[in-house]
């Protein structure tokens, strides 16, 4: 699985890397951008109207996918969920207080470290505050590869940032090598 965080600058972030990605990618994408839930829909439709993959909004116990990227839908939380081997979408109201952002990337890219053990690559791209930083933790405790987007090319280098001095990312990348680099290391070129 590839599971991409985001906030600030994120939109036109997954526009670069998913528009690189070819009609024949065979993971499930998860994507996580912080955006109020009015926008996320249209957020979705615009990227798959764009991209060679499929971009959709998630819904509730769908299950993932190859080649298929997940958006969060805003003001929720996704969990991705282990079922006999299936993976699937777990779309939760979340009205607490605990968790600054709704959707979380720390929350969904924890439950993909349960789910998934280190099977996946950890992408957090430009964006405001630390969120990621222990979904990123998580993952890479498991075996999972962690990357983040370089300061030079962020609109904000937050998460990013909390994530690379944490040392728990393995490289920086710049956004416009982000979307190559990805397809390299998942043996697509």
């Amino acid at each position: 699985m590839l599971a991409i965080g985001t906030s600030t600058g994120g939109p036109v972030a997954l526009q670069k890397v998913l528009t690189e990605f070819p009609a024949n990618f065979n993971l499930p994408i998860i994507l996580v951008q912080h955006m109020p839930a009015a926008f996320t829909p249209a957020f979705a439709q615009r990227l798959n109207s764009l991209c060679k993959i499929s971009v959709k909004e998630a819904e509730h116990g769908e299950r993932l996918n190859p080649g298929v990227a997940y958006l969060a839908p805003g003001g929720k939380q996704m969990l991705i969920e282990s079922r006999a081997g299936t993976l699937t979408i777990k779309i939760i109201d979340d009205d607490g207080e605990k968790l600054t952002y709704k959707p979380s990337v720390d929350l969904s890219f924890g439950s993909v470290a349960k789910a998934l053990g280190g099977d996946d690559l950890g992408v957090i791209l430009t964006g405001m505050g630390a969120d990621g930083r222990e979904g990123c933790r998580m993952l890479k405790q498991r075996g999972a590869k962690i990357w983040a987007q370089d300061e030079q090319s962020c609109v904000v280098y937050g998460m990013p940032q909390a994530v690379t001095v944490s040392g728990i990312s393995e490289e920086s990348i710049s956004i416009d090598h982000m979307g190559k680099a990805i397809l390299k290391e998942l043996n697509y070129g």
